[in-house]
């Protein structure tokens, strides 16, 4: 097996601040996310972006707990 080319990887965070700020869009909501060590329960499902340049976060995540969700 090769590895991917340049091109299928995915972008990183080109931000002043790498991460500094996540994002998970849920149901159509943007909602904060934070990194983690572990797999939270929306990341088993959603991805987590840069909020500022919409980079997709490569690494576990949770959501801020706190948030007021309108499903």
């Amino acid at each position: 097996m090769t590895a991917p080319a340049d091109a299928a990887l995915p972008p990183a965070c080109t931000c002043r601040a790498p991460w500094a700020e996540l994002v998970a869009v849920i149901e159509g909501q943007r909602l904060r996310a934070r990194p983690a060590d572990t797999l939270g329960p929306a990341s088993a499902l959603y991805r987590a972006q840069c909020a500022t340049c919409g980079a997709h976060y490569p690494g576990h995540w949770r959501l801020v707990p706190g948030q007021r969700r309108t499903f």
